[in-house]
């Protein structure tokens, strides 16, 4: 029961993914398997006994991943939306455009369009 590389982090067993925020987050237990619906407050797992052990414990569960609201899918795709964005700005700034740069800007815009098209999670 020692590997722990299924977690977010591993050199940080037992912290999930976002660990500055608390909510949900679904484990697997690794003995029998069962999965389990835990919360974490930001700063250690809540909930039965069995869940707290994850504070002790975190080599006998595999994290399965965080339990995200639509809010934050949406804040997340709004973010990679900028970061996209970013990009095709920086790539066009200071350049003499050749074909094929006018090209690849092309194909960066149609991406950009296309991730702004995706829409909000419901």
């Amino acid at each position: 029961m020692t590997d722990i590389t299924n977690w977010p982090d591993p050199n940080s067993p037992g912290v999930p993914m976002f660990p500055e925020r608390d909510g949900w987050h679904v484990m697997e237990g690794r003995v029998a398997g069962q999965t389990a619906l835990t919360h974490w407050n930001g700063r250690e797992w809540g909930g039965g006994e069995q869940v707290r052990a994850l504070n002790t414990s975190p080599e006998w569960y595999r994290y399965v991943g965080p339990v995200l609201t639509p809010t934050q899918i949406n804040e997340m795709l709004a973010a990679e939306r900028e970061r996209i964005k970013s990009m095709v700005a920086r790539a066009c700034e200071g350049n003499i455009i050749t074909a094929s740069q006018r090209d690849m800007l092309i194909a960066g815009i149609d991406s950009e369009t296309a991730i702004r098209n995706l829409g909000a999670a419901s």
